[in-house]
């Protein structure tokens, strides 16, 4: 099935950031015809949107896109429990609500880090040191679930992007550029997904201060940051994510 169209975000007439002209470069050269959108076009239902219409935009935009077609976006699944091997460090689901209790007056033992459990950048991420931290999420409610790790120091961190299996770039968005990640967790790791996997992803891995390279988070294909992926494989990735949710 091939996209008949290509929506792109813009803002004043142009693609609204890097990822967004990237895509709109990437299907321009597959041939696919683009279209500059703004959000609040997407809320006003004025775009006229169909399955063979792909919608490339930030998480919100594109979740409420499909939306708008009836396709249920997945909950996050950032750290999957098949990669356990992978995390390097310990993991847990909480709620806000308990971490207050917990932590909303004295602050944990050591460092958390803490991100929304079920949805894709539900809310930013965030680093706990102390309760002035715990404090900073208080618009957040108690029910609001969340995935809690231990903090660990990244010395360098790097994005793996794969289509249909197949690794396709591998790209480093912070830190140290001569501190790569070890080749076979990289590979072992996206072999363990296999077919469970999206059709398109980005698995990013980070090497710690002692060397190892573990798992930072898996991020879903339907909109994510490009980083060093050439636009006519960001395009491609885009795409077979979309086919693949709204079942083309």
């Amino acid at each position: 099935m091939k996209l008949k169209l290509a929506y792109i975000q813009a803002e004043r007439g142009m693609p609204a950031a890097d990822p967004f002209y990237r895509a709109w470069d990437g299907f321009r050269k597959r041939g696919i015809r683009c279209e500059l959108f703004e959000p609040a076009q997407i809320e006003q239902r004025t775009v006229p949107l169909a399955r063979d219409t792909l919608v490339a935009g930030g998480v919100p935009v594109v979740e409420a896109a499909l939306a708008a077609l009836g396709v249920s976006v997945p909950p996050a699944d950032n750290l999957p429990t098949a990669l356990t091997k992978y995390r390097g460090r310990r993991v847990w689901t909480s709620t806000w609500g308990e971490l207050r209790h917990q932590y909303g007056r004295t602050g944990p033992p050591e460092p958390l880090w803490v991100k929304s459990l079920r949805r894709n950048k539900g809310a930013p991420s965030l680093a706990v040191y102390d309760a002035a931290d715990i404090a900073e999420a208080s618009s957040l409610p108690d029910g609001h679930e969340v995935l809690v790790s231990e903090y660990v120091t990244f010395v360098s961190e790097w994005r793996c992007f794969v289509r249909h299996g197949q690794i396709l770039e591998l790209s480093r968005y912070q830190g140290d550029v001569f501190r790569y990640p070890d080749a076979n967790v990289v590979r072992e790791a996206v072999a363990t997904l296999g077919r469970a996997a999206p059709a398109g992803y980005g698995i990013d891995f980070g090497v710690l201060t002692d060397g190892r390279t573990v798992l930072v988070e898996v991020n879903e294909g339907y909109s994510l940051n490009p980083y060093g992926l050439e636009s006519l494989e960001y395009a491609e990735l885009l795409e077979a994510r979309w086919l693949q949710l709204v079942g083309l």
